[in-house]
């Protein structure tokens, strides 16, 4: 008596569930049929239109490459000399000789220059904003990078006489080289 129950139940429940179907494709039926008639039924007795392409697959690609380097090419123009300092920045010590610094002003240089690692790191982790502040010689808030300090032509006289800037760089670039190297044979072994 109870799985006649069961049974009665369970057609049901598989009744409704078909009609429940039925409803939503005859629904379905009913939302397309304008649609149908305006634009065409995707077949029927009109043949699709033949179609052969001219370009290869590879030609394609080339096409998409030499796009890709044209749009990559208008990323890489640095007006503001910030691409060149984070490229700097997050270059390995062996790898930035050879970064040019040539679009940077003279005091943005020689700051680059004789900045140690940390603080490069310091400057590669900060934001877009605060390197461009950085480059104009405001206060940028990041910290342990020191704020470029405008050099004008009569203060660096008076400092050293008889040294330009750049000598002034260099120097400091060997002393910073020179200070690694000496005093090797003091360190304590860990």
């Amino acid at each position: 008596m109870l799985r006649a129950i069961a049974r009665a139940l369970a057609a049901a429940v598989s009744g409704l569930c078909k009609g429940a179907i039925w409803t939503l494709n005859f629904a379905e039926q009913v939302v397309r049929w304008p649609f149908s008639v305006i634009f065409g039924s995707g077949g029927g007795d009109r043949p699709n239109p033949h179609f052969e392409p001219t370009t290869s697959g590879v030609e394609l690609l080339d096409e998409f490459n030499a796009q890709r380097k044209r749009q990559a090419a208008v990323h890489e123009l640095d007006r503001d000399g910030i691409d060149a300092v984070i490229k700097y920045a997050k270059a390995v010590p062996s790898a930035r000789s050879t970064i040019d610094l040539g679009g940077l002003r003279k005091d943005v240089r020689a700051t680059l220059l004789t900045m140690n690692d940390n603080e490069l790191r310091a400057l590669a982790q900060a934001g877009v904003g605060a390197v461009r502040k950085f480059i104009e010689g405001r206060d940028h808030g990041v910290h342990g990078v020191p704020v470029i300090r405008l050099t004008t032509s009569t203060t660096e006289n008076a400092q050293t006489p008889g040294t330009t800037a750049e000598e002034r760089v260099l120097w400091a670039v060997r002393s910073r080289i020179e200070k690694a190297k000496s005093g090797q044979e003091f360190k304590l072994a860990r």
